[in-house]
């Protein structure tokens, strides 16, 4: 037997948890990406002059 202490879920701090899960992490990040070059492209084409 070890004397080391057996970590469960309830030790594991929750953005540890969530790095964990690396599909997720790509969605995510997928999504932020997705989001953020709309948002950019509608804002330029926004800012464009009006005739």
């Amino acid at each position: 037997m070890s004397n080391e202490p057996t970590r469960d879920a309830a030790d594991t701090p929750a953005m540890q948890r969530l790095y964990d899960r690396i599909w997720l992490l790509a969605v995510a990040a997928f999504v932020f990406f997705l989001v953020a070059y709309v948002g950019w492209g509608l804002l330029d084409l926004l800012s464009l002059p009006v005739r």
